[in-house]
Protein backbone atom coordinates (compact mmCIF):
# COMPACT_ATOMS: atom_id res chain seq x y z
CA UNK A 1 0.00 0.00 0.00
CA UNK A 2 1.51 3.70 -0.52
CA UNK A 3 0.65 5.79 2.15
CA UNK A 4 1.61 8.64 -0.28
CA UNK A 5 -0.53 9.50 -3.22
CA UNK A 6 0.58 12.18 -4.42
CA UNK A 7 2.70 15.46 -3.92
CA UNK A 8 1.86 18.73 -4.79
CA UNK A 9 4.27 22.32 -5.03
CA UNK A 10 2.71 25.97 -5.40
CA UNK A 11 4.50 28.55 -6.05
CA UNK A 12 2.21 32.49 -5.37
CA UNK A 13 3.53 35.62 -6.67
CA UNK A 14 1.57 39.30 -7.07
CA UNK A 15 2.68 41.76 -9.40
CA UNK A 16 4.19 45.55 -7.56
CA UNK A 17 1.80 47.76 -7.68
CA UNK A 18 -1.89 45.99 -8.74
CA UNK A 19 -4.57 45.26 -6.01
CA UNK A 20 -4.57 41.79 -4.67
CA UNK A 21 -7.10 39.20 -4.44
CA UNK A 22 -10.05 40.13 -3.37
CA UNK A 23 -10.22 43.88 -3.88
CA UNK A 24 -8.66 43.14 -7.39
CA UNK A 25 -11.22 44.47 -10.09
CA UNK A 26 -11.81 43.86 -13.57
CA UNK A 27 -9.54 46.50 -15.01
CA UNK A 28 -6.49 45.50 -12.69
CA UNK A 29 -7.28 41.81 -13.58
CA UNK A 30 -7.09 42.18 -17.09
CA UNK A 31 -3.73 44.46 -16.43
CA UNK A 32 -2.29 41.05 -14.41
CA UNK A 33 -2.96 39.38 -17.90
CA UNK A 34 -1.79 42.25 -20.10
CA UNK A 35 1.17 41.91 -18.06
CA UNK A 36 2.10 38.27 -17.81
CA UNK A 37 0.38 36.69 -20.74
CA UNK A 38 2.66 37.40 -23.34
CA UNK A 39 6.16 36.26 -21.27
CA UNK A 40 3.93 33.05 -20.08
CA UNK A 41 3.12 32.27 -23.97
CA UNK A 42 6.96 32.87 -25.03
CA UNK A 43 7.54 30.41 -22.53
CA UNK A 44 6.02 27.96 -25.41
CA UNK A 45 2.69 27.74 -23.19
CA UNK A 46 -0.42 27.10 -24.40
CA UNK A 47 -3.64 29.29 -22.95
CA UNK A 48 -6.22 27.14 -22.31
CA UNK A 49 -10.26 28.86 -23.28
CA UNK A 50 -11.88 27.29 -19.49
CA UNK A 51 -14.87 29.36 -20.53
CA UNK A 52 -15.36 27.19 -24.06
CA UNK A 53 -15.34 23.98 -21.81
CA UNK A 54 -17.80 21.60 -22.27
CA UNK A 55 -19.86 20.21 -19.20
CA UNK A 56 -17.99 16.93 -18.92
CA UNK A 57 -14.75 18.67 -19.57
CA UNK A 58 -15.26 21.16 -16.69
CA UNK A 59 -16.86 18.16 -14.41
CA UNK A 60 -13.36 16.27 -14.82
CA UNK A 61 -11.16 19.23 -14.13
CA UNK A 62 -13.32 19.85 -10.79
CA UNK A 63 -13.00 16.39 -9.86
CA UNK A 64 -9.40 15.82 -10.46
CA UNK A 65 -8.46 18.82 -8.27
CA UNK A 66 -6.91 20.96 -11.33
CA UNK A 67 -9.58 23.94 -11.41
CA UNK A 68 -12.49 25.34 -9.17
CA UNK A 69 -15.80 25.83 -10.80
CA UNK A 70 -15.20 30.01 -10.01
CA UNK A 71 -11.98 30.18 -11.82
CA UNK A 72 -13.59 28.09 -15.13
CA UNK A 73 -16.71 30.49 -14.90
CA UNK A 74 -14.39 34.16 -14.41
CA UNK A 75 -13.52 35.69 -17.52
CA UNK A 76 -11.02 37.71 -16.02
CA UNK A 77 -8.76 34.46 -14.93
CA UNK A 78 -6.80 32.58 -17.33
CA UNK A 79 -5.50 29.10 -17.48
CA UNK A 80 -1.69 28.05 -19.33
CA UNK A 81 -0.54 24.55 -19.91
CA UNK A 82 2.67 23.24 -21.32
CA UNK A 83 3.68 19.50 -21.56
CA UNK A 84 5.74 17.81 -18.88
CA UNK A 85 5.73 21.45 -17.19
CA UNK A 86 4.15 23.13 -14.48
CA UNK A 87 0.68 24.47 -15.08
CA UNK A 88 -0.18 28.69 -15.10
CA UNK A 89 -2.63 30.36 -13.39
CA UNK A 90 -3.67 33.73 -13.36
CA UNK A 91 -6.01 35.70 -10.84
CA UNK A 92 -6.70 32.27 -8.94
CA UNK A 93 -5.97 32.87 -5.28
CA UNK A 94 -3.29 35.36 -6.55
CA UNK A 95 -2.19 37.21 -9.64
CA UNK A 96 0.25 34.39 -10.30
CA UNK A 97 -0.09 30.75 -9.10
CA UNK A 98 2.35 28.29 -10.88
CA UNK A 99 2.09 25.30 -9.41
CA UNK A 100 3.56 21.24 -10.56
CA UNK A 101 1.45 18.28 -9.06
CA UNK A 102 3.11 14.32 -9.27
CA UNK A 103 2.43 10.89 -7.87
CA UNK A 104 6.19 9.81 -8.21
CA UNK A 105 8.39 13.04 -8.84
CA UNK A 106 10.58 14.22 -5.66
CA UNK A 107 9.17 17.38 -4.20
CA UNK A 108 12.99 19.14 -5.09
CA UNK A 109 12.44 18.56 -8.98
CA UNK A 110 9.47 19.87 -8.91
CA UNK A 111 9.63 23.11 -6.66
CA UNK A 112 12.68 23.44 -9.39
CA UNK A 113 10.37 23.86 -12.39
CA UNK A 114 8.40 25.82 -10.65
CA UNK A 115 10.92 28.04 -9.50
CA UNK A 116 12.73 27.89 -13.40
CA UNK A 117 9.31 29.56 -14.48
CA UNK A 118 9.11 32.31 -11.70
CA UNK A 119 12.49 33.14 -12.59
CA UNK A 120 12.17 33.56 -16.33
CA UNK A 121 8.96 35.83 -15.24
CA UNK A 122 10.91 37.59 -12.77
CA UNK A 123 13.39 39.22 -15.22
CA UNK A 124 10.94 41.57 -16.91
CA UNK A 125 8.35 42.22 -14.24
CA UNK A 126 7.82 43.29 -10.41
CA UNK A 127 6.69 41.30 -7.92
CA UNK A 128 5.56 42.55 -5.02
CA UNK A 129 8.42 42.14 -2.15
CA UNK A 130 9.03 43.20 1.27
CA UNK A 131 12.23 43.59 2.91
CA UNK A 132 10.93 42.30 6.27
CA UNK A 133 8.15 39.77 4.98
CA UNK A 134 9.27 38.70 1.70
CA UNK A 135 7.43 38.08 -0.79
CA UNK A 136 3.40 39.21 -0.28
CA UNK A 137 0.47 37.40 -0.89
CA UNK A 138 -3.41 37.46 -0.64
CA UNK A 139 -3.27 35.81 2.50
CA UNK A 140 -0.39 37.24 5.03
CA UNK A 141 -0.06 33.57 6.24
CA UNK A 142 1.69 32.49 2.75
CA UNK A 143 3.91 35.42 2.48
CA UNK A 144 7.83 34.94 2.83
CA UNK A 145 8.53 32.15 0.20
CA UNK A 146 5.25 31.99 -1.26
CA UNK A 147 5.99 28.71 -1.20
CA UNK A 148 3.49 26.15 -0.20
CA UNK A 149 3.50 22.31 -0.35
CA UNK A 150 1.03 19.71 -0.21
CA UNK A 151 0.79 15.93 0.29
CA UNK A 152 -2.29 13.49 -0.48
CA UNK A 153 -2.06 10.76 1.91
CA UNK A 154 -4.00 7.37 2.32
CA UNK A 155 -4.42 6.67 6.24
CA UNK A 156 -6.75 3.85 6.61
CA UNK A 157 -5.29 2.50 10.20
CA UNK A 158 -4.66 5.86 11.81
CA UNK A 159 -8.21 6.45 11.27
CA UNK A 160 -9.54 3.72 12.34
CA UNK A 161 -7.98 4.25 15.55
CA UNK A 162 -8.90 7.94 15.44
CA UNK A 163 -6.95 10.16 13.76
CA UNK A 164 -8.16 13.38 15.40
CA UNK A 165 -5.07 12.92 18.18
CA UNK A 166 -2.62 13.25 15.27
CA UNK A 167 -4.43 15.92 13.88
CA UNK A 168 -4.37 17.90 16.70
CA UNK A 169 -0.88 17.20 17.76
CA UNK A 170 0.05 18.54 14.06
CA UNK A 171 -1.83 21.56 14.20
CA UNK A 172 0.21 22.73 17.32
CA UNK A 173 3.18 22.32 14.83
CA UNK A 174 1.04 24.69 12.82
CA UNK A 175 0.33 21.44 10.05
CA UNK A 176 -3.19 20.81 9.13
CA UNK A 177 -4.09 17.63 8.04
CA UNK A 178 -7.99 17.52 6.39
CA UNK A 179 -9.62 14.47 4.63
CA UNK A 180 -12.07 14.29 2.05
CA UNK A 181 -15.90 14.80 3.82
CA UNK A 182 -19.34 13.10 3.01
CA UNK A 183 -22.33 14.92 3.89
CA UNK A 184 -22.15 13.94 7.48
CA UNK A 185 -18.51 14.67 8.07
CA UNK A 186 -16.90 11.16 8.08
CA UNK A 187 -13.85 11.24 6.07
CA UNK A 188 -14.33 9.43 2.80
CA UNK A 189 -11.61 6.71 1.37
CA UNK A 190 -8.75 7.73 4.30
CA UNK A 191 -7.65 10.12 1.92
CA UNK A 192 -5.93 13.43 4.04
CA UNK A 193 -4.06 16.55 2.57
CA UNK A 194 -1.56 17.44 4.89
CA UNK A 195 0.24 20.95 4.68
CA UNK A 196 2.02 24.04 6.53
CA UNK A 197 1.01 27.16 5.20
CA UNK A 198 3.19 29.66 6.95
CA UNK A 199 6.51 30.03 5.50
CA UNK A 200 7.78 33.28 7.38
CA UNK A 201 10.70 32.95 8.24
CA UNK A 202 11.36 29.90 6.02
CA UNK A 203 13.96 29.50 3.23
CA UNK A 204 12.38 27.33 0.05
CA UNK A 205 15.48 24.69 1.19
CA UNK A 206 13.99 24.89 5.19
CA UNK A 207 10.48 24.39 4.19
CA UNK A 208 11.10 21.56 2.26
CA UNK A 209 13.20 20.05 4.59
CA UNK A 210 10.20 20.42 7.32
CA UNK A 211 7.60 19.09 4.98
CA UNK A 212 9.68 15.99 4.12
CA UNK A 213 10.17 15.62 7.91
CA UNK A 214 6.93 15.81 8.99
CA UNK A 215 5.45 13.22 5.80
CA UNK A 216 8.13 10.55 6.83
CA UNK A 217 7.08 10.69 10.17
CA UNK A 218 3.34 9.97 9.29
CA UNK A 219 3.87 7.21 7.04
CA UNK A 220 5.51 5.68 9.54
CA UNK A 221 2.82 5.91 11.89
CA UNK A 222 0.31 4.76 9.67
CA UNK A 223 2.87 1.65 9.40
CA UNK A 224 3.04 1.22 13.02
CA UNK A 225 -0.76 1.16 13.10
CA UNK A 226 -1.26 -0.87 10.49
CA UNK A 227 0.66 -3.59 12.41
CA UNK A 228 -1.58 -3.25 15.47
CA UNK A 229 -4.07 -3.15 14.03
CA UNK A 230 -3.26 -6.44 12.08
CA UNK A 231 -2.40 -7.86 15.44
CA UNK A 232 -5.16 -6.44 18.18
CA UNK A 233 -8.05 -6.47 15.84
CA UNK A 234 -7.40 -9.28 12.96
CA UNK A 235 -11.10 -10.77 12.92
CA UNK A 236 -12.57 -6.60 12.64
CA UNK A 237 -9.86 -6.34 10.09
CA UNK A 238 -10.93 -9.15 8.28
CA UNK A 239 -14.69 -8.37 8.15
CA UNK A 240 -14.17 -4.60 6.87
CA UNK A 241 -11.49 -5.85 4.21
CA UNK A 242 -13.69 -9.05 2.86
CA UNK A 243 -17.09 -6.87 3.29
CA UNK A 244 -15.47 -4.21 1.30
CA UNK A 245 -14.75 -6.80 -1.08
CA UNK A 246 -18.26 -8.36 -0.87
CA UNK A 247 -19.47 -4.85 -1.87
CA UNK A 248 -17.52 -3.80 -5.01
CA UNK A 249 -17.93 -7.79 -6.53
CA UNK A 250 -21.85 -7.99 -6.00
CA UNK A 251 -23.21 -3.83 -5.64
CA UNK A 252 -25.75 -3.49 -8.42
CA UNK A 253 -26.12 -0.18 -7.11
CA UNK A 254 -22.71 1.63 -5.85
CA UNK A 255 -22.38 5.65 -4.39
CA UNK A 256 -19.24 6.93 -5.42
CA UNK A 257 -18.75 7.68 -1.14
CA UNK A 258 -19.23 3.80 -0.55
CA UNK A 259 -16.89 3.21 -3.38
CA UNK A 260 -14.10 5.13 -1.80
CA UNK A 261 -14.46 3.56 1.10
CA UNK A 262 -14.14 0.25 0.34
CA UNK A 263 -11.31 0.58 -2.15
CA UNK A 264 -9.80 2.12 0.88
CA UNK A 265 -10.23 -1.04 2.96
CA UNK A 266 -9.23 -3.55 0.13
CA UNK A 267 -5.97 -1.60 -0.12
CA UNK A 268 -5.67 -1.65 3.51
CA UNK A 269 -6.26 -5.61 3.21
CA UNK A 270 -3.80 -6.25 0.21
CA UNK A 271 -1.19 -4.63 1.91
CA UNK A 272 -1.37 -6.90 4.92
CA UNK A 273 -2.08 -10.49 2.86
CA UNK A 274 -5.59 -10.34 4.04
CA UNK A 275 -6.39 -10.61 0.12
CA UNK A 276 -4.08 -11.62 -2.60
CA UNK A 277 -4.26 -9.97 -6.02
CA UNK A 278 -3.73 -11.35 -9.59
CA UNK A 279 -2.32 -8.03 -10.70
CA UNK A 280 -0.98 -4.99 -8.82
CA UNK A 281 -4.02 -2.79 -7.87
CA UNK A 282 -2.99 0.76 -7.73
CA UNK A 283 -6.46 2.07 -5.44
CA UNK A 284 -5.92 5.70 -6.32
CA UNK A 285 -5.56 5.41 -9.40
CA UNK A 286 -8.75 2.64 -10.05
CA UNK A 287 -10.68 5.11 -7.52
CA UNK A 288 -10.14 7.63 -9.31
CA UNK A 289 -11.82 6.16 -12.65
CA UNK A 290 -14.63 5.34 -10.48
CA UNK A 291 -15.15 8.64 -9.96
CA UNK A 292 -18.45 11.16 -11.54
CA UNK A 293 -16.50 13.27 -13.50
CA UNK A 294 -14.57 10.02 -15.03
CA UNK A 295 -17.38 8.00 -15.81
CA UNK A 296 -19.37 10.22 -17.24
CA UNK A 297 -16.36 11.67 -19.63
CA UNK A 298 -15.78 8.06 -20.35
CA UNK A 299 -19.23 7.97 -21.29
CA UNK A 300 -19.71 10.88 -22.99
CA UNK A 301 -22.57 12.53 -21.39
CA UNK A 302 -24.27 13.92 -17.94
CA UNK A 303 -25.83 10.84 -16.10
CA UNK A 304 -28.66 11.36 -13.48
CA UNK A 305 -27.80 9.61 -10.24
CA UNK A 306 -29.08 6.39 -10.18
CA UNK A 307 -27.37 5.70 -13.75
CA UNK A 308 -24.14 7.09 -12.35
CA UNK A 309 -24.21 4.32 -9.36
CA UNK A 310 -25.40 1.58 -11.67
CA UNK A 311 -22.72 2.09 -14.01
CA UNK A 312 -20.00 2.26 -11.42
CA UNK A 313 -20.88 -0.59 -9.83
CA UNK A 314 -20.74 -2.11 -13.29
CA UNK A 315 -17.57 -1.20 -13.31
CA UNK A 316 -16.72 -2.11 -9.64
CA UNK A 317 -17.48 -5.81 -10.36
CA UNK A 318 -15.85 -6.32 -13.71
CA UNK A 319 -12.59 -4.43 -11.64
CA UNK A 320 -12.95 -6.75 -8.74
CA UNK A 321 -12.56 -10.11 -11.14
CA UNK A 322 -9.44 -8.78 -12.88
CA UNK A 323 -7.47 -8.02 -10.08
CA UNK A 324 -9.20 -11.46 -7.38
Amino acid sequence: MTVLLKSSVKLLRNLQGINFMPKLNDVDALDVIKILEPKILDLAYEKKDVLKFQALEKLQYIERGILKAPFMESNISSYYVRKDSPDILLNESNHLVIRKSSRDEKIEDMFNEVLEIEESLDKDVAFAFDSEFGYLTTRPINAGTGLLINYKLHLPALNFYGIENVSRSLLRLGYSLDSYKDKSGKSLGNIFNLFFESTIGYSEEAYIKKMKTIVKEIIVMEKEAEKKLYLDSIITLEDMVNRSLGILRNARILSEDEMLNCMSNIDLGLNLSILKAKRNFDFYDEANKLKNGYLQNERGSILDLKSRDILRANKSRALIREVF
